[in-house]
């Protein structure tokens, strides 16, 4: 049965302090997104995470505990879609082969960070590896990956599709601060690179995208590959 993992950014699930309204649509498309389809789902840590985040980091606290901040940010916000899917989890693993155990019971796995040093993008690489995933969706707060940041320049022209290396030095130069937006951190394109995991970056708002993704359809995303 064919296992797809969606990386759901934070920010997407997340207002003040849930979107419940997106919750629900993302729900239903997971459920009539082909019955003979499995998903392992990653969610970042949002606003909840930033918000402890932030005042934590002004109090002087180290990185070390406010990455295990962000992780329980992480898993709380996986704990609070869980309901709303239908044969999910609703015991939240802490590590990828706790998570991928799950996929043996159930249709929907969900999950959020491990460990310091791992964003939620690596976690659903590593899990996709794990399993035996061939794509990745990642729904985030940007519709695709861009040439250049698309909330500074309004003329950044939007990439239909680019090659694992291409990706790989797009996010080093935007993790210094001085290239396009970061859509997803380089220790993460490393894992789908040597396992050759599709990547397919979409508006993780937009439920449509993932079900034209998970239906082999055309989709107004980035894939890398």
């Amino acid at each position: 049965m064919p296992i797809f993992v969606i990386s759901l950014g934070g920010s997407v699930v997340t207002s003040d302090p849930l979107d419940i309204m997106f919750i629900k649509r993302f729900s239903a498309m997971i459920g009539n997104a082909g019955k003979g389809n499995k998903f392992c789902i990653v969610i970042g840590g949002g606003k909840l995470a930033r918000s402890y985040i932030n005042a934590l980091r002004e109090a002087g606290v180290n990185d070390n505990i406010l990455d295990e901040i962000g992780i329980n940010a992480t898993r709380m916000n996986a704990l609070s879609v869980a309901p709303f899917l239908g044969d999910c989890n609703t015991k939240i693993p802490t590590t990828i082969n706790e998570a991928a155990e799950m996929t043996r019971i159930y249709r929907c796995v969900i999950m959020g960070g491990t460990e310091p040093g791992h964003t939620t993008d690596t976690v659903a690489a590593l899990l996709a590896e794990r399993v035996g995933a061939k794509v990745i969706i990642n729904g985030t707060s940007v519709d695709g990956v861009y040439e250049r940041d698309p909330r500074k320049y309004s003329d950044a022209k939007k990439l239909k599709a680019l090659g694992y290396d291409e990706a790989v030095s797009m996010a080093v130069v935007g993790s210094l601060g001085a290239g396009p937006n970061v859509f997803m951190d380089v220790t993460s394109l490393n894992i789908a690179r040597r396992s050759k995991i599709r990547i397919v970056v979409i508006d993780g708002r937009d439920v449509e995208q993932y079900e034209k993704v998970i239906n082999g359809m055309d989709h107004s995303g980035t894939t890398i590959s």
